[in-house]
C-alpha cells in the first residue's frame, strides 16, 4: 500500500518500478535539479560510450567532464541501422570529441560485414585514435560502476529524454517460481540504453580514476 502512495502522490520511481537499478537515485537527481538544461561546453571535447547492436538496437551517450563533475549532454538511441548511418549521427553532431568507447564485442568480426569488425567500419568514418574499447567487466560490476558515478552526473532533460526513461525503467529479471527477483537485468528495450551508460561508467573509473 505504501508503495502505490508513493507511486501516486510522489512519483517514486523505486516504488512505481518495482526492482528498479536505478529509479531512487534519478528520483534523487530530480530532486536536487540535476536534470536540468545542460548546454554544450565548447571548451571540452565530448566523449561516446556506445552499445553496438548491429541489425539490432544502438544506444550512445555524451558526456562532457566538467570540473568534478560529468555532465551527460546528449542521446541518441536507434534499431536496424548501419554502422554509416551511426558514424554520420556523430559526425553530424556539433561537437569535437574525445574517445568513442565501443564495447568489446565490436572488435569481433562478421561475415556479414565482409570480415570487418564494427570498430574497423567505424575508423572508416572516424579517426582510429579516437576509438577504445570499454574493459570488459560483468554486468554486476558495471552497474555498481554506474551507481559510484550517479553523485556527480547531471543530465540535460531533452537531449537524454529517451535515455533517461531506459535507466528509470531498467530493472532486474523476475523470477515467478521463486516468487523474487533474481540478480540480474531484463532484458527489454531498456537495455541498450543502460548497457551503455554501464560502459561510461567503466570507462571513467577505468580511464579517469585519478578524478574519481
Amino acid at each position: 500500500a505504501n508503495n502505490i502512495i508513493a507511486q501516486e502522490y510522489f512519483c517514486s520511481w523505486d516504488a512505481a518500478i518495482p526492482g528498479s537499478y536505478y529509479g531512487k537515485i534519478i528520483q534523487e537527481l530530480q530532486e536536487q535539479e540535476r536534470i536540468c538544461d545542460l548546454p554544450h561546453d565548447v571548451r571540452y571535447p565530448v566523449i561516446t560510450a556506445w552499445d553496438l547492436g548491429v541489425g539490432d538496437s544502438t544506444a550512445i551517450w555524451f558526456v562532457q567532464q566538467i570540473g568534478y563533475n560529468i555532465h551527460v549532454i546528449d542521446y541518441y538511441g536507434a534499431s536496424g541501422k548501419s554502422i554509416e548511418h551511426y558514424a554520420a549521427v556523430i559526425l553530424g553532431k556539433d561537437y569535437k570529441y574525445g574517445t568513442h568507447h565501443l564495447p568489446h564485442d565490436a572488435r569481433a568480426k562478421t561475415l556479414a560485414s565482409g570480415g570487418k569488425s564494427v570498430i574497423e567500419q567505424l575508423a572508416e568514418h572516424l579517426d582510429w585514435k579516437h576509438l577504445a574499447i570499454t574493459p570488459n567487466l560483468s554486468v554486476q560490476d558495471g552497474i555498481q560502476a554506474a551507481r559510484l558515478a550517479f553523485p556527480r552526473i547531471w543530465f540535460d532533460r531533452h537531449n537524454c529524454e529517451q535515455g533517461l526513461e531506459a535507466l528509470k525503467q531498467y530493472q532486474r529479471e523476475w523470477d515467478d517460481d521463486k516468487k523474487q527477483f533474481k540478480d540480474k537485468p531484463r532484458h527489454d528495450w531498456t537495455s541498450h540504453a543502460s548497457d551503455a551508460f554501464r560502459y561510461l561508467a567503466v570507462c571513467w573509473r577505468e580511464e579517469y580514476k585519478e578524478t574519481l
